[in-house]
């Protein structure tokens, strides 16, 4: 799951590290919504190289889960090295997620981007309070929901078997070229789905998106010879609604496997990819 990042205005100028200051830096996880402070005893352990996580009061019922960035680590000058190696930022967006779910289990939270870093704890406090009024109307519309995340990916389509008038000829050895031709046909299956695929697959999509609060269409590559056509979408579903949502999805998975479509769900994650306001109907 790929973690999304609350957009205020308050955020786009973000202090990071300088290298020539031996302070750690401040990085930010997420932000929580608890009368107290929030509890992250047996919380992983964190992003590599971070310190341990602890909760920094913002504003009133609003905290910050941060942990101490070690300026040798993620100065100016460093992080953008660890940033050319695609397992080392694999790792920390791995770490990152992992908290942020840790606090979601017990409490509302809004998602900050991988590397949100300020120069310290009082620069983080003061560039996230800017925001209260957004992010409380934030959190008050996210409260009692979570995130459902939905890949389908439709049957093949191969193509059919080329047909010639010596087929019926070649003998002991027609059973090899049929199965030559068999597998070519697997291999170049894929392509732009029939208009029936697209038709049950959107059917299932709409019904999903009747029991969902919100819906966000995610992007995938297109269909093309060997690559199958996969579509899906993000789900804000009401916690209250977890068994509707997940009776209907299962029946949905039945009824789209009989066509041979493969239907994938994870959840319940923290709201993702919905922590920016909506910008018209979903």
């Amino acid at each position: 799951m790929t973690t999304g990042s609350l957009e205020l205005k308050s955020l786009s100028t973000m202090s990071h590290p300088d290298s020539s200051v031996l302070e750690p830096a401040t990085y930010v996880y997420c932000l929580v919504q608890s009368v107290r402070p929030p509890a992250i005893g047996g919380a992983p352990t964190g992003i590599p190289g971070g310190g341990s996580p602890r909760a920094l009061p913002v504003t009133r019922g609003i905290w910050a889960i941060v942990a101490d960035a070690p300026p040798e680590r993620f100065s100016d000058e460093q992080l953008p090295k660890e940033l050319q190696d695609i397992e080392a930022v694999s790792r920390y967006a791995v770490a990152h997620a992992a908290m942020i779910e840790f606090v979601f289990q017990n409490a509302p939270v809004i998602p900050l981007r991988l590397f949100t870093l300020f120069s310290g704890d009082e620069r983080a406090r003061q560039q996230l309070a800017r925001g209260g009024s957004k992010i409380r109307a934030l959190f008050a519309r996210l409260r009692g929901l979570e995130e459902w995340g939905i890949r389908i990916t439709a049957a093949s389509r191969p193509q059919s078997a080329p047909q010639t008038r010596f087929a019926k000829r070649e003998g002991a050895g027609s059973s090899g070229r049929s199965y030559l031709e068999s597998k070519k046909r697997l291999n170049d299956g894929g392509g732009p789905p029939s208009a029936a695929t697209k038709r049950q697959v959107n059917a299932a999509l709409t019904a999903m998106q009747k029991i969902a609060v919100r819906t966000r269409k995610e992007a995938f590559p297109p269909a093309s010879r060997g690559r199958p056509y996969v579509t899906g979408a993000s789900f804000l579903v009401r916690a209250q609604r977890r068994g509707a949502w997940k009776k209907k999805v299962t029946q949905l998975a039945s009824v789209l496997g009989k066509q041979e479509h493969r239907l994938e769900m994870s959840g319940p994650w923290p709201p993702y990819h919905f922590t920016t306001p909506p910008k018209g109907p979903r």
